[in-house]
């Protein structure tokens, strides 16, 4: 009776512990863009599963800004056989630090995808790209 109740135990604990069909595989790709006195630096976090790249979230720094007058505008983007298409944009003042992307941002893995963010103090703009692979 022993061995039975062993027996279900450990085929218990095999199927709650067994590991996913397909784990995500998290990168991290970094690009730095300079412009006479002016930098900026872009890193993209993603994630391939099931055949597509899932953009999660960025972080950027960038400076020197005068005043309030910083954009900073990312374009997410691939290229396959019929031509290049835009996943993601966002425009707005510029932000040092960590965002997140929305769920659901989805490049297939068989194309060539690419994230760049450009960053403006008001006089001087530089951009910064990284590949998505």
């Amino acid at each position: 009776m022993k061995t039975v109740v062993r027996a279900g135990l450990v085929a218990m604990l095999a199927t709650t512990l067994a590991a996913p069909a397909q784990a995500a595989n998290v990168k991290q790709v970094t690009s730095v863009c300079h412009a006479a006195g002016f930098s900026g630096t872009f890193t993209l976090r993603y994630e391939t599963s099931g055949g597509y790249h899932h953009p999660l979230g960025s972080i950027t720094t960038s400076g020197p800004y005068i005043g309030d007058s910083g954009t900073q505008s990312l374009r997410i983007s691939y290229q396959d056989g019929l031509g290049t298409h835009t996943v993601y944009t966002r425009i707005g003042p510029a932000t040092n630090g960590t965002a997140s992307l929305p769920a659901g941002l989805a490049i297939p893995a068989t194309a060539r995808g690419t994230a760049a963010t450009t960053f403006d103090n008001g006089t001087t703009s530089c951009v910064a790209t990284v590949p998505i692979t």
